[in-house]
């Protein structure tokens, strides 16, 4: 049993018994004191079953108020402590219980009357704070005593945000290989709630969606095998990086959509929603909870190419103009060549010309670097009778020539018919 569902039961059966020893108690006084006052002796029968009533239904508000303040104030408070050190926490109790032990010194000689007890109260208050104010005072010698308290604190908080996966991105694949280079920092965790929705969609009718769902559920078997190294009593183990979350405060509990539930709780736990979805990315921001959106990175890591750069891109097809060949970066970034069109297929040099930034993305226009390439020859008729053009694109000197003794074909025919 974890901490949060024993703080839940405890305070929902005090709160419970407290309400229904109130509701009881007050019966009994309506009906022995009050009721016979007002109209006389109440009717046995029925004034049998008021303190019961009143008892049960007490019950029930006692254990609604119980597991509120569990939820709002308890635990809330324990979330909050868990960020301070060990030696914070240490002098903390400790003051809070030498000043409660001070205070009830003080008013053991105060009479136990009804405004005495209130009184006393208030002084145990005031004590308690005043303790853990001047034990807090002490913390640079009490670390000087116990120096693991402060090491134990720089090792198991690592001060990363815990992070919350949703459907989308753990249906993308991309997560697990990111996980891998280890650029996510701290716990990641996948709320019970998602994971009944991925199972939803791989036992989907739809085939495209079935096969998207069970390669969801492979993505999380294979992220739940990663570990990460982690400092624990001063030694090193290995922690899984991914954990199945299946207790939620009740005002999570309260919701039923899977995005709106998803960010009330990264809201509780002041976590990170990770996540491709671009209208839960924009509600998630519109309520205070950081967002960290896997197809913004993809767009920020993607490389510069700057006008006047050289590479190398293979042309795939034909652009919008008749001259134009369109070509592909590794990472789907469009390149359109102008002058390409001839060389469709082909792996050619290309010099950027100009990038333009789109709502989509980049797209880039480039040149052939070698433009007489490019150019088609200028053919009259009957150039390739004897394979002129043919070798000339060769660059064979009897194909401009004629002849290998570079007498131009012909030539000295039509000089003598001119004479």
């Amino acid at each position: 049993m974890n901490i949060q569902r024993f703080v839940w039961i405890v305070m929902t059966l005090l709160f419970g018994v407290a309400g229904a020893v109130s509701g009881f108690s007050l019966g009994d006084f309506y009906i022995n004191k009050a009721l016979p006052v007002m109209v006389g002796p109440a009717p046995g029968a029925i004034g049998a079953f008021v303190p019961w009533v009143l008892a049960l239904g007490l019950t029930v508000v006692g254990a609604r108020f119980g597991l509120f303040f569990a939820d709002r104030v308890i635990l809330a408070a324990l979330r909050q402590t868990s960020q301070f050190s060990a030696a914070d926490r240490v002098l903390g109790i400790a003051g809070a219980l030498l000043g409660l032990l001070f205070g009830v010194l003080v008013t053991a000689i105060l009479p136990n009357s009804g405004l005495m007890i209130g009184m006393k109260f208030c002084v145990m208050l005031v004590a308690s704070a005043v303790g853990m104010a001047m034990l807090g005072g002490m913390r640079a010698e009490m670390l000087r005593v116990f120096p693991q308290l402060e090491e134990q604190k720089s090792h198991a908080s690592h001060g990363a945000r815990p992070k919350f996966l949703d459907t989308n991105i753990i249906i993308d694949g991309r997560l697990n290989d990111l996980c891998k280079t280890g650029f996510i920092e701290g716990p990641v965790y996948v709320p019970t709630f998602v994971l009944e929705e991925v199972q939803h969609i791989a036992d989907s009718s739809d085939s495209i969606r079935r096969a998207r769902g069970r390669r969801g559920l492979d993505v999380l078997n294979l992220m739940k095998e990663l570990t990460e190294p982690q400092i624990v009593n001063g030694q090193t183990v290995l922690v899984p990086v991914v954990h199945v979350m299946g207790e939620f405060p009740v005002s999570v509990n309260k919701i039923h959509a899977v995005d709106s539930k998803l960010v009330a709780l990264a809201r509780e736990y002041e976590g990170v929603i990770i996540t491709n979805d671009f209208n839960l990315n924009k509600v998630a921001e519109l309520q205070g909870v950081r967002v960290l959106n896997l197809n913004e990175l993809a767009q920020a890591i993607k490389p510069v190419v700057l006008p006047g750069e050289e590479m190398q891109i293979t042309l795939v097809k034909e652009g919008k103009e008749s001259t134009q060949a369109v070509g592909y970066l590794d990472d789907g970034t469009m390149v359109v060549v102008g002058d390409g069109a001839a060389h469709i297929g082909e792996t050619c040099v290309v010099i950027i010309s100009t990038v333009y930034q789109t709502v989509a993305g980049k797209m880039i226009f480039a040149e052939l670097k070698d433009k007489e390439a490019a150019k088609p020859s200028m053919r009259g008729t009957g150039d390739d009778l004897f394979g002129e053009g043919a070798a000339a694109a060769r660059g064979e000197r009897g194909a401009r020539y004629g002849d290998d003794n570079g007498n131009r074909s012909g030539g000295g025919m039509r000089r003598k018919s001119r004479t």
